[in-house]
């Protein structure tokens, strides 16, 4: 029962965004009265700090209402307004997770609310809609990377090297994204068949470019009638291109940044991928998700490339024993980093025409604090054993945003990926590939990935993460 109500309300934590229903700005007023808390030196003199987030409101924060989690979070509002004497309130923007609509009432000179809650806040920024946080720092350390998280996550919000938004990470449930980095494995097709685990060549140092490559046709599953495919690649190639040591962009002698989206390693990747394919086509599928879902839950693919946010919110209801594993290393890889990118991810931002945007800063920090009984590492990893099977996927899963960056996909970068993969598919050389497709791809990497880069080197230099 622990196991399922922790799914439940991460599977709405991830799909909350289909659940918009209702009127447009609903309220959800909390009554701060009577509410014991410890008191603050800070005090907002009755400020009226409302939140607008773009999912339904039996979602708060995209945790289902009447659970753990929404409650604590709504506790927590109520405890700040307590706190900072302030009045804080929650309300929705029904056209959906991106706030469309709040955006066109902004333009339109509207002033929605103090506060932005969303699943992706580029829209929102490239609108113009939020607030700088560079000019918040004192009442906002987004820098502080244990607080909001990696620089990735601040990336997702950032527009010619400025920060406008903060992701609540350390909240339970908020440490996936929609990143297809991972494979997930039937490990009962693994037992069955004496396969080895892959989680085994990723704890023994082995989990390659090249042990994929000689052991993919091991996983392959011809038992009479039966047969289960060894693997799927759902998604583009940009997580193999990243676990083989790849980057947007590079750096010169002089500091300065360029794309390189025909890098070596990228190149190296686009051919290995390829050649896999090639050689192996008999062991592959290339599924889309919603395709590829059932033939997985079925037991007919052994691995699959999917996300932690996909296997909690599709896979962990319906498979008894799953495992997981990252993209395969390669050459000039990092082994253990497995950096990868993402697409999607929960955050805040304060409104280019709030009325109090320090007030409203000193909220959001507040807000992201981690809830009580969840402070440390460790508490999260206790709360993730609730939804996975192995100490090892356990670990994974609290690691791998260390390296992950955003894949600037609403800005059509992270389509290059995609296509090259489709290309290799037909035979296509990285050589090709970067003929008819780099350049387009590498001036949209000048256009929004370089300015961002003075401020990924301050973060660097400032966390000591370079």
């Amino acid at each position: 029962m622990k196991k399922i109500i922790s799914c439940v309300l991460l599977f709405v934590f991830i799909f909350g965004i289909c659940s918009c229903a209702g009127s447009q700005n609903e309220e959800f007023l909390l009554d701060l009265n009577g509410i014991n808390s410890d008191s603050s030196k800070i005090d907002l003199d009755g400020y009226e700090c409302e939140i607008v987030q773009g999912f339904g409101m039996d979602t708060p924060f995209f945790y289902p209402l009447d659970t753990l989690m929404s409650d604590m979070v709504l506790q927590r509002m109520a405890n700040i307004g307590k706190e900072m004497n302030c009045n804080i309130t929650l309300s929705s923007d029904a056209t959906g997770s991106y706030l469309d609509g709040t955006i066109a009432k902004i333009l339109g000179g509207t002033h929605v609310a103090e506060i932005g809650y969303t699943h992706q806040p580029s829209r929102v920024v490239r609108a113009g809609c939020f607030y700088p946080l560079d000019a918040l720092r004192d009442y906002i350390d987004y820098m502080n990377a244990d607080k909001f998280g990696s620089l990735g996550l601040l990336e997702i919000g950032m527009m010619n090297g400025v920060p406008y938004t903060v992701a609540p990470v350390s909240w339970p449930g908020k440490q996936m994204s929609y990143s297809y980095n991972i494979f997930a494995v039937n490990e009962d097709l693994i037992s069955r068949y004496g396969k080895v685990d892959p989680r085994d060549y990723v704890e023994n140092g082995e989990w390659t470019y090249d042990t994929f490559e000689n052991v993919i046709s091991d996983y392959q599953i011809e038992d009479g009638e039966f047969k289960a495919t060894a693997v799927n690649f759902t998604w583009s190639i940009v997580e193999l291109c990243m676990t083989n040591g790849a980057s947007f962009i590079s750096v010169n002698e002089d500091g300065t940044a360029f794309p390189s989206l025909d890098s070596p390693a990228i190149g190296e990747s686009i051919d290995w991928f390829g050649r896999l394919y090639k050689n192996n086509s008999d062991c592959i599928t290339t599924l889309g998700h919603y395709e590829m879902l059932p033939v997985f839950l079925a037991g007919e693919l052994v691995m699959t490339q999917t996300s932690f946010s996909n296997v909690i919110a599709d896979i962990s209801y319906d498979m008894d024993n799953f495992g997981v594993v990252p993209m395969p290393c390669g050459p000039r890889g990092e082994y253990g980093t497995w950096p990868s990118v993402f697409s999607d991810f929960d955050s805040f931002a304060v409104f280019v025409n709030a009325k109090e945007p320090e007030a409203a800063a000193m909220v959001v920090d507040r807000m992201c604090d981690p809830f009580e009984g969840y402070e440390t590492l460790e508490d999260i990893k206790n709360y993730a054993s609730d939804i996975f099977f192995d100490k090892r996927d356990v670990d994974f899963f609290t690691y791998y945003l260390k390296n992950i960056r955003w894949n600037y996909w609403t800005l059509g970068i992270y389509s290059f990926f995609d296509t090259a993969k489709n290309e290799a598919i037909k035979g296509a050389s990285s050589i090709e590939i970067f003929d008819r497709y780099a350049d387009a791809a590498n001036a949209l990497v000048e256009e929004y990935v370089v300015p961002n880069y003075q401020f990924i080197k301050e973060y660097e230099e400032y966390t000591g993460t370079k």
